[in-house]
């Protein structure tokens, strides 16, 4: 079974690099826009199961973009380093989304990416 993909949309490339090894170390496949590529043209090639966005990052405070993204199958998963655990909790509320500010400890991380990624409560088990 093939891991699932994890986009890294980071405005600093020290971020992105620190969350992509987080994201494989935590057993999920990493991926990244190229360096001159647009943040919806890396979606598309990718097609990730998750993105994690940075907040600073014009494609979070596009609610037009943001619902394509949602109605694309990409769930996602907002993050700063600029801004308090409160202040990225009210952008993330504008989009019914789990948000986190770094630094962040890894099983912090992990607990975030496990929930954005867990199937809906409602799911049964098969055979159950």
């Amino acid at each position: 079974m093939p891991k699932l993909s994890i986009m890294v949309l980071a405005n600093e490339e020290v971020i992105s690099a620190l969350l992509g090894a987080m994201v494989e170390l935590d057993g999920y496949a990493p991926v990244f826009p190229a360096a001159d590529e647009q943040p919806f043209a890396a979606l598309r090639r990718h097609r990730p199961d998750l993105l994690l966005l940075d907040c600073e990052n014009d494609l979070a405070w596009d609610a037009a973009a943001m619902r394509s993204i949602a109605t694309g199958g990409t769930r996602v998963l907002l993050f700063s380093a600029m801004r308090s655990q409160r202040e990225i909790e009210q952008i993330a509320a504008r989009y019914d989304l789990a948000a986190f500010v770094l630094p962040v400890a890894f099983r912090d991380f992990t607990a975030q990416i496990g929930k954005v990624l867990a199937p809906p409560s409602d799911a049964r088990a098969i055979g159950a």
